[in-house]
């Protein structure tokens, strides 16, 4: 749970961060990671049974988001789209866990989980590029 509470925490605060301090494609993206994190919570199996198998609704949410991740790449001259366009693609593949034979539930769940919090890190330094290029150029600007 205590989990659950910081990724939310860290996911909004992020977020914000984009919608007030980001251009266009970090706005896209904090908007798209919020509908796919609330659209995963809305088609999440229960805990009993999450993870037994290939979670096929979730995985469709997974797709969609690389959908919008690699539309922005392809429009943005930026670098940092192709970084989260990946890390969603592991993701993706991550989804091929339960035909790995012997491979537990909780391992299913947590690479699924896993590229969840470095790409809110990207995010930010984006944002943090981002607003420091127009302010005149900084450290991270690109």
């Amino acid at each position: 749970m205590i989990r659950l509470i910081l990724y939310g925490a860290l996911m909004w605060g992020v977020c914000l961060y984009a919608f007030f301090r980001g251009g266009r494609a970090e706005r896209v993206t904090a908007a798209s990671l919020l509908v796919a994190t609330y659209a995963t919570a809305l088609v999440a199996r229960p805990m009993a049974m999450r993870f037994q198998g290939v979670e096929m609704p979730i995985m469709m949410v997974d797709g969609m988001f690389f959908l919008v991740l690699f539309g922005i790449s392809l429009k943005s001259e930026k670098f940092w789209p192709l970084w989260l366009t990946a890390m969603q693609g592991l993701t993706i593949l991550s989804h091929l866990a339960p035909y790995v034979p012997h491979v537990l539930p909780w391992a299913y769940g947590n690479a699924l989980a896993m590229w969840s919090y470095p790409m809110l890190v990207v995010l930010a330094f984006a944002v943090h590029s981002h607003h420091h290029s127009r302010r005149g150029g900084g450290l991270f600007t690109g």
